[in-house]
Protein backbone atom coordinates (compact mmCIF):
# COMPACT_ATOMS: atom_id res chain seq x y z
CA UNK A 1 0.00 0.00 0.00
CA UNK A 2 0.98 3.64 -0.89
CA UNK A 3 1.59 5.74 1.71
CA UNK A 4 -0.25 8.54 0.23
CA UNK A 5 -3.19 11.04 1.38
CA UNK A 6 -5.85 11.96 -0.65
CA UNK A 7 -7.87 15.33 -0.16
CA UNK A 8 -10.38 17.52 -0.97
CA UNK A 9 -8.06 20.34 -2.87
CA UNK A 10 -8.46 23.84 -1.29
CA UNK A 11 -7.25 27.17 -2.85
CA UNK A 12 -3.68 27.15 -0.21
CA UNK A 13 -2.62 24.07 -2.76
CA UNK A 14 -2.92 26.42 -5.50
CA UNK A 15 1.03 26.55 -6.11
CA UNK A 16 1.67 22.94 -5.86
CA UNK A 17 -1.22 21.98 -8.31
CA UNK A 18 -0.10 24.43 -10.62
CA UNK A 19 3.56 22.71 -10.30
CA UNK A 20 2.01 19.35 -10.94
CA UNK A 21 0.40 20.49 -14.15
CA UNK A 22 3.56 20.93 -15.54
CA UNK A 23 3.92 17.41 -15.85
CA UNK A 24 0.93 17.56 -18.91
CA UNK A 25 1.77 19.23 -22.37
CA UNK A 26 2.46 22.44 -22.41
CA UNK A 27 -0.60 23.55 -24.75
CA UNK A 28 -3.03 21.29 -22.57
CA UNK A 29 -2.20 22.48 -18.73
CA UNK A 30 -5.28 24.39 -16.78
CA UNK A 31 -4.80 27.74 -15.97
CA UNK A 32 -5.28 29.08 -12.44
CA UNK A 33 -8.28 30.88 -12.86
CA UNK A 34 -9.41 27.05 -14.31
CA UNK A 35 -8.52 25.49 -11.10
CA UNK A 36 -10.03 28.67 -8.84
CA UNK A 37 -13.24 27.67 -11.06
CA UNK A 38 -13.46 23.86 -9.93
CA UNK A 39 -12.56 24.55 -6.55
CA UNK A 40 -15.45 27.29 -6.27
CA UNK A 41 -18.12 25.14 -8.30
CA UNK A 42 -17.28 21.75 -6.94
CA UNK A 43 -15.07 21.72 -4.22
CA UNK A 44 -16.17 18.10 -3.27
CA UNK A 45 -14.96 16.40 -7.12
CA UNK A 46 -11.14 17.51 -6.61
CA UNK A 47 -9.04 15.82 -5.04
CA UNK A 48 -4.99 15.78 -4.50
CA UNK A 49 -2.69 12.79 -3.30
CA UNK A 50 -0.04 14.05 -0.92
CA UNK A 51 3.03 11.87 -0.31
CA UNK A 52 5.32 12.69 2.97
CA UNK A 53 3.55 16.22 2.45
CA UNK A 54 4.10 16.48 -0.86
CA UNK A 55 1.46 16.68 -3.75
CA UNK A 56 2.05 14.46 -6.72
CA UNK A 57 -1.10 14.24 -8.13
CA UNK A 58 -4.56 15.66 -8.93
CA UNK A 59 -8.05 14.47 -10.08
CA UNK A 60 -10.44 17.15 -10.85
CA UNK A 61 -14.57 16.03 -11.67
CA UNK A 62 -17.98 17.17 -11.96
CA UNK A 63 -21.87 15.77 -11.91
CA UNK A 64 -23.35 15.40 -15.13
CA UNK A 65 -26.52 13.82 -17.07
CA UNK A 66 -24.92 10.58 -19.05
CA UNK A 67 -27.27 8.53 -21.39
CA UNK A 68 -25.84 5.43 -22.46
CA UNK A 69 -28.44 5.68 -25.35
CA UNK A 70 -26.63 8.60 -26.74
CA UNK A 71 -23.57 9.37 -26.02
CA UNK A 72 -22.98 11.64 -28.71
CA UNK A 73 -24.23 14.36 -26.85
CA UNK A 74 -20.41 14.88 -25.00
CA UNK A 75 -19.10 16.30 -28.10
CA UNK A 76 -15.97 17.31 -27.13
CA UNK A 77 -13.97 18.04 -23.75
CA UNK A 78 -14.42 21.77 -24.24
CA UNK A 79 -18.08 21.85 -24.81
CA UNK A 80 -18.82 19.13 -21.64
CA UNK A 81 -16.12 20.97 -19.25
CA UNK A 82 -16.98 24.52 -20.45
CA UNK A 83 -13.61 24.69 -21.73
CA UNK A 84 -12.12 23.31 -17.86
CA UNK A 85 -14.17 26.20 -16.20
CA UNK A 86 -17.23 23.68 -15.41
CA UNK A 87 -20.99 24.97 -15.41
CA UNK A 88 -22.57 26.17 -12.59
CA UNK A 89 -24.03 23.11 -10.77
CA UNK A 90 -27.34 22.29 -9.93
CA UNK A 91 -28.97 20.54 -7.23
CA UNK A 92 -27.40 16.81 -7.45
CA UNK A 93 -30.30 14.99 -8.17
CA UNK A 94 -30.98 16.37 -11.26
CA UNK A 95 -27.38 14.44 -12.42
CA UNK A 96 -26.58 10.57 -12.81
CA UNK A 97 -22.89 10.42 -13.27
CA UNK A 98 -19.94 12.05 -12.16
CA UNK A 99 -17.29 12.85 -15.04
CA UNK A 100 -13.79 12.81 -15.42
CA UNK A 101 -12.58 16.55 -16.27
CA UNK A 102 -8.88 16.07 -15.44
CA UNK A 103 -6.41 14.09 -13.56
CA UNK A 104 -2.61 14.68 -13.78
CA UNK A 105 0.50 12.60 -11.77
CA UNK A 106 3.74 14.25 -11.27
CA UNK A 107 5.83 12.92 -13.71
CA UNK A 108 8.08 11.53 -11.15
CA UNK A 109 5.53 10.02 -9.44
CA UNK A 110 3.86 7.60 -12.41
CA UNK A 111 4.11 3.81 -12.56
CA UNK A 112 3.37 4.23 -8.81
CA UNK A 113 -0.75 3.23 -8.80
CA UNK A 114 -1.90 6.93 -8.16
CA UNK A 115 -3.95 6.71 -11.25
CA UNK A 116 -6.11 3.83 -9.61
CA UNK A 117 -6.12 5.25 -6.47
CA UNK A 118 -7.33 8.98 -7.47
CA UNK A 119 -10.03 7.76 -10.04
CA UNK A 120 -11.19 5.18 -7.41
CA UNK A 121 -11.59 8.00 -5.01
CA UNK A 122 -14.26 9.89 -7.64
CA UNK A 123 -15.73 5.98 -7.80
CA UNK A 124 -16.32 6.60 -4.30
CA UNK A 125 -17.72 10.10 -4.86
CA UNK A 126 -19.81 8.99 -7.14
CA UNK A 127 -21.33 6.05 -4.35
CA UNK A 128 -22.00 8.81 -1.91
CA UNK A 129 -23.64 10.94 -3.92
CA UNK A 130 -25.77 8.20 -5.18
CA UNK A 131 -25.02 8.55 -8.66
CA UNK A 132 -25.05 5.83 -11.09
CA UNK A 133 -22.12 6.28 -13.28
CA UNK A 134 -18.31 7.60 -13.52
CA UNK A 135 -17.68 8.63 -17.20
CA UNK A 136 -14.05 9.47 -18.37
CA UNK A 137 -13.10 10.98 -21.87
CA UNK A 138 -10.19 9.41 -22.45
CA UNK A 139 -7.32 9.84 -25.24
CA UNK A 140 -6.27 6.93 -27.01
CA UNK A 141 -2.73 7.07 -26.76
CA UNK A 142 -1.65 3.73 -28.84
CA UNK A 143 -4.26 4.46 -31.78
CA UNK A 144 -1.92 6.24 -33.86
CA UNK A 145 1.00 3.84 -33.59
CA UNK A 146 -0.91 0.84 -33.63
CA UNK A 147 -1.85 2.47 -37.28
CA UNK A 148 1.84 3.31 -38.24
CA UNK A 149 2.67 0.06 -37.75
CA UNK A 150 -0.47 -2.53 -38.82
CA UNK A 151 -2.24 -0.15 -41.39
CA UNK A 152 -5.17 2.08 -40.57
CA UNK A 153 -8.20 0.91 -38.42
CA UNK A 154 -11.16 3.20 -37.69
CA UNK A 155 -10.70 4.57 -34.23
CA UNK A 156 -13.48 2.80 -32.76
CA UNK A 157 -12.24 -0.34 -33.80
CA UNK A 158 -9.04 0.16 -32.09
CA UNK A 159 -10.69 1.55 -29.05
CA UNK A 160 -12.78 -1.73 -28.60
CA UNK A 161 -9.64 -4.29 -29.60
CA UNK A 162 -8.53 -6.75 -27.10
CA UNK A 163 -6.29 -8.95 -26.64
CA UNK A 164 -6.07 -11.81 -24.00
CA UNK A 165 -9.13 -9.91 -22.79
CA UNK A 166 -6.67 -6.44 -22.36
CA UNK A 167 -7.64 -3.40 -24.23
CA UNK A 168 -4.34 -2.96 -26.45
CA UNK A 169 -4.73 0.94 -25.83
CA UNK A 170 -3.01 1.61 -22.75
CA UNK A 171 -4.58 4.10 -20.94
CA UNK A 172 -8.00 2.55 -21.74
CA UNK A 173 -6.48 -0.60 -19.97
CA UNK A 174 -5.33 1.85 -17.15
CA UNK A 175 -9.08 2.37 -16.65
CA UNK A 176 -10.59 -1.27 -17.66
CA UNK A 177 -8.49 -3.10 -14.57
CA UNK A 178 -10.28 -0.60 -11.98
CA UNK A 179 -13.87 -1.42 -13.57
CA UNK A 180 -14.55 0.78 -16.76
CA UNK A 181 -15.50 -0.08 -20.10
CA UNK A 182 -16.40 1.48 -23.15
CA UNK A 183 -19.84 -0.32 -23.97
CA UNK A 184 -20.10 0.46 -27.72
CA UNK A 185 -18.67 2.27 -30.71
CA UNK A 186 -20.62 4.87 -30.43
CA UNK A 187 -18.61 5.54 -27.30
CA UNK A 188 -15.60 6.44 -29.49
CA UNK A 189 -15.42 10.40 -30.51
CA UNK A 190 -13.62 12.33 -33.28
CA UNK A 191 -12.09 15.87 -32.47
CA UNK A 192 -12.78 15.22 -28.66
CA UNK A 193 -9.47 16.27 -27.27
CA UNK A 194 -6.17 17.77 -29.43
CA UNK A 195 -4.12 14.83 -29.10
CA UNK A 196 -2.07 14.17 -32.22
CA UNK A 197 -0.71 10.47 -30.39
CA UNK A 198 -4.79 9.52 -30.75
CA UNK A 199 -5.24 11.49 -33.33
CA UNK A 200 -7.66 13.68 -31.73
CA UNK A 201 -10.19 11.28 -30.60
CA UNK A 202 -11.28 9.54 -27.50
CA UNK A 203 -12.85 6.94 -25.91
CA UNK A 204 -16.16 7.46 -23.10
CA UNK A 205 -14.92 4.80 -20.88
CA UNK A 206 -17.75 4.05 -18.08
CA UNK A 207 -17.59 2.43 -14.93
CA UNK A 208 -21.45 1.39 -13.57
CA UNK A 209 -22.17 1.79 -10.12
CA UNK A 210 -25.72 0.32 -10.34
Amino acid sequence: MLDVTIRNANQKDLGQILKVEESWPEEGRATAEKFIARLKKFRQGFFVVEQRGRLVATVTACPMTYDPNNPREFKNWNQVTNDGFLDEIGEIEKYNALYIVSGVIDKNYRGKDLFDLAINREAELAKELKLRYVVAGAVIPGYKKYCDKHGEIPASEYALKRQDNHCIDPLLEMYRKIGFNVPDADHVVSDYYPDSASKDYAALTVRDLG
